[in-house]
């Protein structure tokens, strides 16, 4: 029996009206709606067993994610991952509409009444789209999975493989639902469970004006954070030359790596885009005359080749340029001043770069009792609500309340989230399997639907399928939680389970255009009769992996 069309979009407007905006209690209250609707399926009712919640470890919300598994019969090990976020980005840009864009049908018919760019109007006007949060990323896909996992419940015993679906919340935020889900797929791995791919239904937007092809995804990017924190040297203005300007260390690192071609990555001819600041700023709250003696900049990274080892040697790299930089700056600076004043003044200041693992060790040597509990109970201290960047900056701040060394210098670290990229790398028979098994379906979606799919290397816009393993030594990934302020109390991954994983991952997902922003939407024709059906070929391809 398959699933209807109507079906499916029934089912996306019902997860559509749970706001689910991450972080928030409705994420909550959608993963219990996802759980009570798999829970009326037969199957399910028997096998009460095989749907359970994986709980984000001690949230504040009390969010879950929702696990299901639908066991082939004879029983078998094989099993295949359907999975995807419930968890949207608020509606904030949507003004007066925020709440009407949880009601699609309703939202779709009201944009009509306003100024949209001349592309969504055209789309709007053309019948073929349906305009709200989350529609398309990803509520729809979401949808899709469980549709298709009602259906394989009604015949198990025509499954090659297991067929499990796992649905996470916080995707849009820190990705603690995934984060929380690696420990439960490496203990199903301990138990003899053999993961031969996971497939998300992530939506799919065009990659530049006028792209109509529809991607399917066979890695996905990676994030990382890299932080420099900047001490300085605060003299009042009046003597300037006293001090040394965090600030002006900041801006000089920025410099170096704002938009660094250098640090653009490449796979396959595609280069991606390079590093980005999200946050430049001075450490003082209030407003003096002082120059500053703490600044932070922190960018996003993304990254398809890199490990965490090797971008923090990079980032020291960038650290001593910017600080000689800063101090040439200064050296010239003086020199100019004296010709004119008449008044030598020295530049006494020397490249100084350390990492957040070498400042704690240097302080947890000569500390008096035990660095790791002083930690702890400040970061117990600290509000639950504060942004976890902040508390992490807030721990590198006690740390260098003793430090013993007071002079300048710049502190190389990260900053969380993380996202491991996922690459097929051609190299494992299930990576190679996977690219014949997507190589067939862009034949069947010519010939039967007429619709051009073209494989996209890695999906761009970041993705829980970093978390399906790594794609590398230890060696080369814990550096990450050394040099991560607060890791494990702030901010976490279950970096050994994370090693254990190493999943074949793809994206085949609903199209649309415009995710995050007001006129986000989903191409209906397409996303539910074309996308399901291909989904059900391509889990039935890649059931044969080897």
């Amino acid at each position: 029996m398959t699933v209807s069309r109507q079906a499916i979009y029934d089912l996306m407007l019902d997860l559509v009206a749970v706001p689910s905006v991450s972080p928030s209690p409705a994420e909550t209250e959608l993963a219990e709606l996802i759980y009570n609707k798999l829970a009326e399926l037969p199957y399910f009712k028997q096998h009460k067993d095989d749907l359970v919640f994986i709980p984000i470890p001690e949230d504040q919300f009390g969010r879950k994610a929702v696990f299901a598994i639908v066991r082939a019969q004879p029983e078998t090990k094989r099993t295949l991952i359907l999975t995807g976020h419930f968890d949207v980005v608020d509606t904030s840009v949507a003004g007066a509409l925020a709440d009407v864009a949880f009601r699609p049908e309703e939202y779709t018919k009201k944009l009509a009444e306003l100024e949209l760019p001349r592309e969504a109007r055209e789309d709007l006007e053309s019948g073929k789209f349906l305009f709200g949060r989350g529609v398309m990323d990803m509520k729809l896909g979401i949808a899709i999975e469980m549709a298709l996992l009602t259906e394989y419940s009604q015949q198990p015993e025509k499954l090659p493989v297991n067929i499990a679906f796992l649905a996470v919340g916080d995707e849009e935020n820190n990705s603690a639902g995934m984060r929380a889900a690696i420990t439960y797929l490496t203990d199903m791995q301990s138990e003899g469970y053999d993961f031969l791919a996971c497939i998300n239904s992530e939506g799919v937007i065009p990659k530049f004006p006028g792209d109509t092809n529809r991607y399917i995804d066979i890695g996905t990017v990676g994030k990382i954070m890299p932080m420099f924190y900047c001490v300085g040297r605060e003299s009042h203005v009046g003597q300037y030359y006293a001090g040394l300007n965090a600030n002006l260390l900041a801006s000089a690192v920025t410099m170096e790596l704002e938009g660094s071609p250098e640090w653009a990555e490449e796979w396959k001819g595609e280069v991606y885009p390079p590093p980005a600041s999200l946050k430049l700023k001075d450490l003082r709250e209030i407003y003096s005359v002082t120059l500053p003696a703490r600044a932070v900049v922190y960018f996003n990274h993304l990254t398809v080749t890199s490990t965490p080892a090797q971008i923090l040697e990079k980032m020291k790299t960038i650290a001593y340029k910017a600080f000689t930089r800063t101090v040439d700056h200064m050296s010239q600076s003086a020199a100019r001043f004296f010709e004119r004043s008449n008044a030598p003044v020295p530049v006494p200041w020397e490249p100084k770069v350390v990492t957040i693992q070498q400042l704690h060790n240097e302080v947890a040597s000569n500390f008096d009792g035990n660095l790791k509990e002083h930690l702890e109970a400040y970061i117990n201290g600290l509000p639950d609500e504060a942004d976890e960047r902040n508390k992490s900056l807030l721990v590198l701040e006690e740390l260098l309340r003793f430090y013993p060394d007071k002079n300048p210098m710049i502190v190389v670290g990260f900053l969380p989230p993380y996202y491991p990229h996922r690459t097929n790398k051609r190299e494992s028979v299930r990576e190679k399997g996977l690219l014949e098994a997507v190589n067939e379906l862009i034949g069947q979606a010519k010939e039967e639907f007429n619709e051009t799919l073209v494989i996209s290397e890695h999906f761009a816009s970041i993705s829980d399928l970093s978390y399906v393993g790594f794609q590398g030594k230890r060696e080369e990934l814990v550096p990450l939680a050394h040099n991560t302020p607060g890791w494990g109390v702030i901010y976490d991954i279950d970096l050994d389970n994370l090693l254990k994983l190493d999943i074949p991952m793809v994206n085949l997902g609903p199209w649309g255009k415009d995710a995050h922003k007001f006129m986000e939407r989903v191409e209906l024709d397409y996303s539910l009769e074309v996308v399901p059906k291909l989904l059900k070929s391509l889990i039935e391809k890649l059931a044969k992996l080897e």
